[in-house]
């Protein structure tokens, strides 16, 4: 009975907070700044940096140095990182490869503070011999990120696995009644509440590992953390859906 309480309270608080707050969502595309990857063929030609900015080889298919490459062509654990100028929260992740496609494994978000999320894990397979561009549609992270981080598996893909830009679609939380006047998504307490509910099952999910807390404990402290997502989804849903309403009020 005290956790349904303590469910509705903050429920309430929340609702209350973004009635105040007058929170708009505003969705906006963008491509990366800034690209690292822990291999890259050359520091110049098929180097990370070839990911900054939109597409400039995509839809062309081939080997083509304006793309990224890894130094080998067989690699297993590899990893390339991409920085936008925005933290959103992500809607969809569009990655262009443009020579044989298909290697990536793994696609994390992370968050400004170095926190992970992963948002899609899939095996390497051998695709057609065209460039395509990879989408995925991010249901889970609802934390604000500004950046995206690929795993690929090289040796499972034979030939150059290459990539030519990475773009994010994602809703900024701006406040006020302008349009154009943006703040942080952290400003809007929702968008706070998903990043601990993020953070404590991240902990949770430690603790349980470690055995390092009371099982009972935790199966408890994880139904209450559900039990908010499920809420902090609805909410995200009504906001979504009747945005306009908000500056009613």
């Amino acid at each position: 009975m005290l956790r349904r309480q303590a469910v509705v309270v903050v429920s309430l608080i929340l609702i209350g907070l973004l009635c105040v707050n007058n929170v708009q969502a505003q969705s906006i595309k963008q491509w990366a700044i800034d690209a690292t990857a822990n291999s890259e063929f050359t520091s110049t030609r098929f180097s990370a940096a070839q990911m900054v900015g939109a597409p400039d080889t995509y839809p062309d298919y081939g080997d083509i140095e304006t793309a990224w490459a890894p130094a080998y062509w067989d690699l297993d654990g590899v990893r390339v990182e991409l920085r936008y100028a925005e933290p959103v929260i992500v809607e969809e992740i569009e990655i262009y490869e443009t020579c044989n496609p298909s290697a990536i494994t793994k696609v994390e978000l992370v968050d400004e503070a170095g926190f992970s999320y992963e948002v899609w894990r899939g095996d390497a397979w051998v695709a057609p011999k065209e460039s395509r561009i990879f989408r995925i549609r991010n249901t889970k992270v609802k934390a604000p990120v500004n950046r995206v981080r690929l795993h690929l598996d090289c040796s499972k893909v034979d030939g150059w696995n290459e990539i030519d830009a990475v773009g994010i679609t994602g809703t900024r939380l701006s406040q006020g009644a302008g349009p154009t006047q943006t703040a942080s998504s952290y400003d809007s307490p929702l968008t706070e509440l998903d990043v601990l509910l993020a953070r404590l099952e991240g902990a949770i999910k430690r603790a349980t590992e470690r055995n390092s807390a009371n099982p009972i404990f935790l199966k408890d402290l994880e139904g209450i953390v559900r039990e908010l997502q499920s809420i902090s989804n609805r909410l995200h849903g009504e906001l979504g859906a009747s945005t306009s309403e908000w500056g009613d009020y």
